[in-house]
């Protein structure tokens, strides 16, 4: 899975997006003014890109990391019918 930093600027919150990996769920703590690694061609991130809540960090473009380097992102194995 590819993640793609962005800088959060909309309010604080939290969510948890299904990947195209079956079983997968990416949770994300999203905090003002703080960097968040995600998948670009999500949904939600999509959503996020329009209401102007994201902004593509300059560093980006080198390549984002394929696992996160820091605590904004869990990825957890769910299994079918089960809660995280």
């Amino acid at each position: 899975m590819k993640l793609t930093r962005y800088l959060y600027k909309g309010p604080q919150s939290a969510a948890t997006l299904r990947l195209a990996e079956p079983s997968k769920l990416l949770e994300v703590q999203l905090m003002p003014g703080a960097p968040v690694d995600l998948p670009a061609d999500h949904e939600y991130v999509l959503v996020l890109l329009a209401l102007k809540h994201l902004e593509l960090l300059p560093d980006a473009a080198a390549g984002a990391p394929e696992v996160p380097q820091s605590t904004d992102a869990v990825i957890a194995t769910v299994k079918k019918g089960g809660k995280a």
